[in-house]
């Protein structure tokens, strides 16, 4: 019996999806990579702080700030889900 190699990484990710673990893990991402996707400037004064069901909640330094945010809200949304080549961020939370 002649068995075909699998890549780890795609038994990783079958794993993942069975557990149901594959989106969690996208919105990890979000997360972790918030600062570097945003950039220096919003990444000094804004913090994600978490992410649940497409919804990120991001810590600013003031409430100046918290309004300047929402107004560039869809575009770092759209700058998130391009960087992660998926659409995981739904809206963002603007809190602090």
């Amino acid at each position: 019996m002649v068995r075909r190699a699998e890549k780890i990484q795609d038994i990783l990710d079958r794993t993942l999806q069975q557990l149901g673990l594959a989106e969690r893990m996208k919105e990890a991402d979000v997360v972790r990579r918030f600062s570097e996707i945003v950039g220096d400037n919003i990444a000094a004064r804004a913090e994600a702080v978490s992410i649940r069901d497409g919804k990120l909640v991001v810590k600013v330094a003031s409430p100046v700030w918290r309004q300047e945010l929402n107004y560039s809200k869809q575009e770092i949304i759209d700058a998130l889900n391009r960087a992660l080549s998926d659409d995981i961020v739904t809206d963002i939370h603007f809190v602090g």
